[in-house]
């Protein structure tokens, strides 16, 4: 049943979808340059907007591969001088691949046909931190150090987090020109990202904060007078992107927010 299913969804595909492919123009920000051709689904205008719900199995069209692997590293020391000593790493990446069922239902997929599976990069977050009270003058020292790859919410759990995305406005002249018609529903333009998934990150998220006290003991009691400096080193690396392409890629790229400056 499953098998006919898929050959009798197979042959609506034809009937309801064409492929449109456009040539990307070259862009130095690009992995490898940017460039070559990218390849996305257009309904037929004689389908749009017809709709004929049916909830079934995944596996009546196709196998779907969805999972995360990796490894979780943490030490802890306390040393006989005071010194305690935290440290910890976490390496790994997601596999998804559904391109079994988006074959069958292109529906389920808006964006180019060649990003239905993904091998994500093994991706690792470094984490650390210091205590030390210097004996006699009893002074506190302490830190915390982080190393992030620069991610975004990814929406599944089988993944290390999303990558940066290049959505590009293709206009209607473009797809008149690939499949001599134009987007359906009098629709204007068609965002496609033009990388594929795990194709691009932002650069690493990398911070560390300090804090010296003063250990001050009056009777019974133990008192703390300190200074916190955030973001020692006043890294000023972008958190979020213009992930906006539009049709020339002018502000792509540009940082919407940075880490928060230096702060006392």
């Amino acid at each position: 049943a499953g098998a006919a299913m898929r050959a009798g969804r197979d042959a609506q595909v034809q009937q309801d979808y064409e492929a449109v492919t456009i040539s990307a123009a070259p862009d130095s920000r690009s992995p490898e340059g940017g460039g070559g051709e990218v390849t996305f689904l257009v309904q037929k205008a004689e389908k749009f907007g017809q709709e004929d719900d049916f909830l079934t199995f995944s596996d009546n069209y196709g196998d779907r591969t969805d999972y995360w692997h990796g490894v979780d590293l943490n030490v802890n020391a306390r040393l006989l001088n005071g010194l305690t000593l935290q440290g910890g790493t976490n390496t790994g990446r997601g596999v998804r691949d559904d391109c079994e069922i988006v074959a069958a239902l292109p529906e389920l997929q808006n964006q180019r046909v060649d990003s239905c599976a993904v091998t994500e990069n093994w991706l690792t977050t470094l984490r650390g931190l210091f205590s030390y009270t210097i004996p006699k003058v009893d002074v506190l020292l302490s830190g915390v150090f982080r190393s992030n790859p620069n991610t975004v919410p990814a929406g599944t759990p089988a993944s290390v987090g999303g990558s940066l995305s290049a959505n590009y406005n293709v206009t209607n002249a473009q797809i008149i020109a690939a499949i001599g018609r134009p987007l359906p529903g009098n629709a204007q333009t068609r965002s496609i990202n033009l990388l594929l998934p795990n194709q691009l990150y932002g650069d690493r998220l990398n911070s560390m904060d300090l804090r010296v006290a003063k250990v001050l003991r009056f009777g019974s009691t133990r008192t703390t007078v300190g200074l916190d400096l955030y973001n020692v080193t006043n890294a000023n690396t972008p958190t979020t992107y213009n992930t906006g392409y539009g049709t020339g890629g002018a502000t792509w790229l540009r940082a919407t927010a940075i880490l928060n400056p230096r702060f006392v």
